[in-house]
């Protein structure tokens, strides 16, 4: 097989390395380890990527930061995307504040909720913020039941009341 031989500065022992993926409680960092342990034990990138279960690229990448900053920015560095934890719109007494308020006096639309908590609670939010809000409280609209135009309201309690017989 043809290519360059991988040549690194080696600072730790196959051992060491995989003695650090069996302590590792996080499984994304603890694979890092297990790759770079079995790379010091002679295995060549594209099989220490199948055996792992990732991309080539993800194991150069985790080459790179060894080559750099050691054990320690294999450890530090965290998954990308948009993973940071969401802080909460409202604290909880807040939240119980509008869940009272709705319960008691209810909301007629989303933007009054917003002006309702600007105004009570100092808390600035959007109408989608406030929505979202409203469906993870499980907040429902209260709709009318429909009515038909013809429909004759005296005629319909008596038939409530089970006064109307059928003709």
């Amino acid at each position: 097989m043809s290519g360059r031989k991988l040549t690194v500065d080696w600072k730790h022992t196959a051992d060491e390395l995989y003695a650090r993926y069996q302590q590792q409680p996080n499984t994304h960092i603890a694979r890092r380890f297990q790759a770079l342990a079995l790379l010091r034990r002679g295995k060549t990138l594209k099989e220490t990527a199948a055996i792992v279960g990732v991309c080539l690229r993800a194991v150069q990448k985790w080459l790179t930061w060894y080559r750099t900053g050691r054990v320690d920015e294999l450890a530090r560095r965290r998954r990308g995307g948009n993973r940071t934890s969401v802080r909460p719109l409202l604290t909880p007494d807040q939240q119980a504040r509008l869940v009272q308020h709705a319960a008691t006096q209810g909301f007629r639309t989303i933007r009054e909720a917003v002006v309702w908590s600007q105004e009570a609670m100092g808390v600035v939010l959007s109408e989608l913020q406030m929505r979202r809000l409203f469906r993870r409280l499980r907040f429902r609209r209260r709709v009318p039941r429909p009515l038909a135009v013809g429909a004759d309201p005296a005629v319909q309690a008596q038939w409530q009341r089970g006064g109307v017989a059928r003709r």
